[in-house]
């Protein structure tokens, strides 16, 4: 029987790759910082200042390179990618959905998002991502392109990023209601086959002083102070979004000097799904602690500490978690 076989990630590493997943998964603890309840912070000019800064590039960046790393690794069968993904991606994605709808139905006081019925939430979870959407992309992302990718050369492959480039912002984000959450999947597909096609690419590149400076000044002035008045059609977004990944990954070149720092990125780095899985219910004693019991009111003092108070919690969850197997699968350690 002839098998048909394709690329997905094993224990290839990269050092710096710890420390970019590391920066990104912290912009994630910090973008759920700005709290939606129960108080809205997202209309406050500086929190909508910073959410554009860090949206630029730090869910893009995950999905590069997880391509980058993809193109990386032995050969795969359908069957065994999928049975990979699934105890790495869909199990972890499951366990999350029936537990968060578990406390949504017990303490319904605590959270922000209602439940509106049992088979609409199980509906959403199924087909519109539910509230772990982006662990839900990536599986879809790792279903659809392995067995496509190593049938395609580097002049073919650059077409097919244009074209879903194109397409993504073509195509309706409505049509039959956002169903497996395609806008999202074509999206970041882009990222992650741009990843994919950088598999030969010279890291010196992004090692040297020279370029790291050259892109910093690139990050700093497009992503940073001209991030919410530059109004170009859609492929600045796209252009937006490389800068950013490209300037936290020569960042994380940097970063390798500084032990102290390189270890603590690491640490969120591998444990990033991790992290991610464990935020939603790490927001929701943080922030009933700083705005229910303490009362703070200034938002920059609210968003950093339900920002620190989530780090330290997870970090102290994930120690624990490690040494319980299957804690530790429900997740996706």
């Amino acid at each position: 029987m002839k098998y048909i076989t394709f690329i997905i990630m094993t224990k290839t590493h990269f050092d710096e790759i710890d420390i970019v997943k590391g920066i990104a998964i912290l912009f994630v603890l910090w973008h759920h910082s700005f709290i939606k309840f129960p108080i809205y912070m997202l209309d406050i000019p500086w929190c909508k200042y910073a959410m554009a800064i860090h949206g630029t590039f730090y869910l893009n960046v995950f999905f590069l390179v997880s391509g980058y790393l993809f193109a990386h690794s032995k050969p795969r069968t359908f069957k065994e990618n999928f049975k990979k993904k699934a105890s790495r991606l869909l199990i972890p994605y499951l366990c999350y959905e029936v537990i968060n709808l578990g406390v949504k139905l017990a303490l319904p006081q605590l959270v922000n998002r209602k439940v509106g019925g049992q088979i609409e939430y199980f509906e959403d979870m199924l087909f519109k991502g539910g509230e772990l959407w982006f662990v839900y992309v990536l599986f879809f992302i790792f279903l659809i392109w392995p067995p496509i990718l190593h049938k395609l050369n580097k002049k073919a492959l650059a077409c097919v990023i244009v074209l879903l480039m194109v397409v993504g912002n073509v195509l309706p984000g409505n049509l039959l209601g956002g169903i497996f959450l395609y806008p999202k999947v074509i999206s970041y597909s882009v990222f992650f086959l741009i990843g994919y096609l950088l598999r030969n690419m010279d890291r010196n590149i992004l090692k040297s002083n020279r370029n790291f400076g050259i892109v910093t000044v690139l990050f700093v002035m497009f992503c940073c102070m001209l991030v919410q008045t530059i109004h170009i059609p859609f492929v600045w977004q796209y252009v937006l979004a490389f800068i950013g990944c490209w300037f936290v990954w020569a960042l994380s070149f940097q970063l390798l000097k500084v032990k102290l720092i390189a270890h603590a990125l690491g640490f969120c780095g591998k444990y990033s799904l991790s992290f991610y899985w464990l935020n939603g219910f790490a927001l929701v004693p943080a922030r009933m602690i700083v705005v229910k019991m303490l009362h703070m009111e200034s938002s920059p003092v609210i968003a950093i500490s339900i920002f620190l108070m989530c780090v330290v919690g997870e970090v102290m969850a994930i120690k624990i978690i490690k040494r319980v197997p299957c804690v530790r699968t429900m997740v996706g350690m």
